[in-house]
């Protein structure tokens, strides 16, 4: 259940953090913009989770990198 939670975080931020960069950047003539605190907010979500993806599946990446 803590992987399907993790990848379904690390999806939806992976999806919800370019967006939000592109609507920064596009109206960035206020540097307090909600906006801007909010992709930083994903941005931490997608880390952890990414970081957590990684170590919930270090053996098929350690098999996958070694070909074994």
């Amino acid at each position: 259940m803590k992987r399907r939670i993790v990848s379904i975080l690390l999806l939806i931020s992976l999806i919800l953090l370019p967006v939000s960069g592109v609507y920064i950047h596009l109206t960035h003539d206020n540097p307090t913009h909600p906006w801007l605190h909010i992709h930083v907010f994903i941005g931490v979500i997608f880390t952890v989770c990414g970081v957590l993806h990684i170590i919930w599946n270090w053996k098929v990446f350690k098999r996958y990198f070694t070909g074994k």
